[in-house]
């Protein structure tokens, strides 16, 4: 389990004043990098074994956003390995009082940087530093995000420099930029997050959004040129 601590910034916030989406994903996606940084098996770790860790889904809820100048802990643990594959869970809370404001869960692939094509195993050495621990007592969905039939077009999206990360390819704190930007009435007021990375992008790529909104549930699909979701997200 590890954790560390933040006072919520002004450019961490929505336009009311509370931690958005972008940022909620950003917080866990550091403390998890965080944890393999200090653990030995960050960055350089990975670039020597050709290796990454890359998103496969997330699952958020909120209870309450936290507010601005609000300190919080970020905390994440893993909670299941097998084969190439990771599941980890993350909660956000008021660090004075230990109010649960956010939690979620998240599955990972272990892949090689050079193929493309998942590793057969995870190394001892991260198994080690990761652990394992019980996971949330919390029901999470399981299974892909449907698609829906009937969606509507919007303006396409190419991939800039400031999208990449360091594997090369558009984060996925960037991704899910993409997929809030798409609803007209924004993504202040969801409370459940979903979204599924199908496939990845890179520097000049054209991405093809596609949203869909009906009773109470915001869908949108981050489509290749031939119309494969690169990614499905679902607001609600």
């Amino acid at each position: 389990m590890y954790t560390f601590h933040e006072r919520i910034r002004y450019t961490e916030l929505d336009e009311n004043r509370n931690l958005s989406l972008v940022s909620i994903i950003n917080f866990m996606q550091d403390c998890c990098i965080y944890e393999a940084e200090d653990g030995g098996v960050g960055i350089d770790w990975l670039k020597e074994h050709t290796t990454a860790w890359m998103l496969i889904s997330w699952q958020v809820k909120i209870l309450r956003r936290p507010v601005f100048c609000e300190h919080v802990k970020i905390t994440t643990w893993a909670c299941g390995f097998r084969h190439f594959l990771g599941q980890r869970n993350f909660t956000i809370e008021n660090e004075e009082t230990g109010e649960l404001l956010i939690y979620a869960y998240s599955e990972w692939a272990y892949v090689n940087t050079e193929t493309g094509k998942p590793e057969r195993t995870i190394p001892q050495k991260e198994l080690d530093v990761y652990g394992i621990r019980e996971p949330l007592d919390m029901t999470f969905e399981k299974g892909r995000i449907p698609v829906p039939e009937e969606m509507t077009a919007k303006p396409s999206i190419t991939v800039t420099e400031l999208m990449l990360d360091t594997n090369h390819h558009v984060n996925n704190g960037q991704y899910v930029a993409m997929a809030c930007s798409i609803p007209p009435q924004g993504t202040a007021d969801f409370t459940d997050f979903r979204c599924d990375v199908r496939q990845q992008s890179r520097l000049g790529d054209i991405i093809f959004p596609f949203i869909s909104e009906k009773d109470g549930i915001t869908t949108v699909v981050l489509n290749d040129p031939e119309g494969k979701p690169k990614l499905v997200a679902r607001f609600s």
